[in-house]
C-alpha cells in the first residue's frame, strides 16, 4: 500500500499518469488494471476511472498486490531456443521482453518466465515464486542468450559457475566515439544510487560498492562509433552501460546512461533501444560437465542500424 498527497504542481494530472510517474516500475497497462480493479482510492473513495483528474490536497492510496496474490500464468509465447536438454534451456531473448515478474505484481504477463512455464511445464523453484528457473538475467531492452534451469540441481550447478566466474559472457555493443585503446579493461566498483528519486547504478569508492570488471575489444569503427565485443567477468546490474559511460563512450540508444543527442540521431535511423546484445555464452553442462559454447548472431534491428552507418 502506498500513500501520496497531491501538491499544487501535481494538481490537474490524470490519475493513471500520476501513478505512472510515482511508480515507474509499474507498466501503464498494469496501473490501469489496478484502477479498474478498485485498488486505488482518492480521499477514501474508490476511483475506477483512469482519467480521473487529481486536485491539490487529494489523499491518494494505491494498493499494489504481491506476486503471490497475482500469480504467474503460463503463456504460449514463441521462444527462440538455442539449446535445450533435460536440465537447462538457453533462449535467445528478444529486446523488449522482461525476464521475470517483479515482487509487486507488475509485468505478470509477457515475460520470459511466462513463456518458459508453458514451454517447460516444470521449472526449478530455487529462483523463487516470481522467477522460477531463472539463473541470471538480462535487461528488458538487451537481447541475447540467457540460461534457465529445469530442476534444482541444474540451477545450483549453473549458479555455482556464475558465482565462481567461470561462465564466459560476451556481448556486442555500439559505443559513442572511437574507443581507444582498441583493447582494454575497466575495473571499477558499482553501487546502487537513489539520487533524485532515480534508481540507477554508479561507480563508487564506497566500501559497500561491489567489485566489477569488464574486458573489451573494438571490432571495428563504424562512422563515428565503435562496434565492441565485451566480456564481463562480474555480472553487476547495468555493468556494461555504467562502465562505458564512465570512460566517455556510452552505449548507443541507452536512455538511462547514454548521450541523449546521439540517441535521438540514431533513433532517426531506427535504433529504438540500447545497442546491447548477449552474443556468446560458454559454460559446463550439468548432465556431463562438458564445456559448451553457444552463440546468437546480432538481431536484425541492430544489423539494420549498422548498415545505415556504413
Amino acid at each position: 500500500m502506498r500513500h501520496y498527497q497531491i501538491t499544487p504542481s501535481e494538481a490537474g494530472r490524470r490519475l493513471d499518469q500520476y501513478i505512472s510517474d510515482v511508480k515507474p516500475d509499474l507498466t501503464r497497462t498494469f496501473i490501469q488494471k489496478l484502477i479498474k480493479g478498485g485498488s486505488v482510492f482518492v480521499n477514501n473513495k474508490k476511483i475506477t476511472k483512469n482519467g480521473h483528474v487529481l486536485k491539490e490536497g487529494d489523499e491518494l492510496v494505491v494498493i499494489v498486490p504481491s506476486i503471490k496474490e497475482v500469480g504467474i500464468v503460463a503463456e504460449n509465447i514463441p521462444l527462440d531456443v538455442v539449446y535445450e536438454d533435460s536440465d537447462i534451456i538457453v533462449v535467445n531473448k528478444p529486446a523488449g521482453m522482461v525476464v521475470h515478474p517483479t515482487d509487486h505484481g507488475a509485468h505478470v504477463s509477457g515475460t520470459l518466465v511466462n513463456a518458459l512455464m508453458h514451454h517447460c511445464k516444470e521449472l526449478s523453484g530455487i529462483g523463487g515464486e516470481r522467477r522460477p528457473g531463472i539463473v541470471h538475467r538480462l535487461d528488458k531492452d538487451t537481447s541475447g542468450l540467457i540460461i534457465s534451469a529445469k530442476n534444482d540441481a541444474a540451477h545450483q550447478f549453473i549458479s555455482k559457475q556464475i558465482e565462481n566466474r567461470t561462465v564466459i559472457k560476451k556481448y556486442i555493443t555500439l559505443l559513442k566515439g572511437h574507443l581507444s585503446p582498441r583493447c582494454g579493461s575497466i575495473e571499477s566498483p558499482l553501487i546502487k544510487s537513489h539520487a533524485g528519486g532515480k534508481k540507477d547504478m554508479q561507480i563508487s569508492g564506497n566500501e559497500k560498492a561491489k567489485y566489477a570488471l569488464t574486458h573489451y575489444e573494438v571490432k571495428e569503427y563504424v562512422g563515428d562509433y565503435s562496434l565492441v565485443e565485451v566480456q564481463i567477468v562480474t555480472g553487476r546490474t547495468h555493468q556494461i552501460r555504467v562502465h562505458f559511460k564512465a570512460i566517455g563512450h556510452p552505449v548507443c540508444g541507452d536512455d538511462m546512461y547514454g548521450d541523449h543527442i546521439i540517441n535521438e540521431k540514431l533513433r532517426n535511423l531506427g535504433l529504438t533501444r540500447q545497442f546491447l546484445h548477449a552474443a556468446e555464452l560458454t559454460f559446463k553442462l550439468p548432465k556431463n560437465q562438458k564445456e559448451l559454447t553457444l552463440k546468437a548472431e546480432l538481431p536484425k534491428d541492430l544489423k539494420d542500424v549498422l548498415k545505415k552507418l556504413t
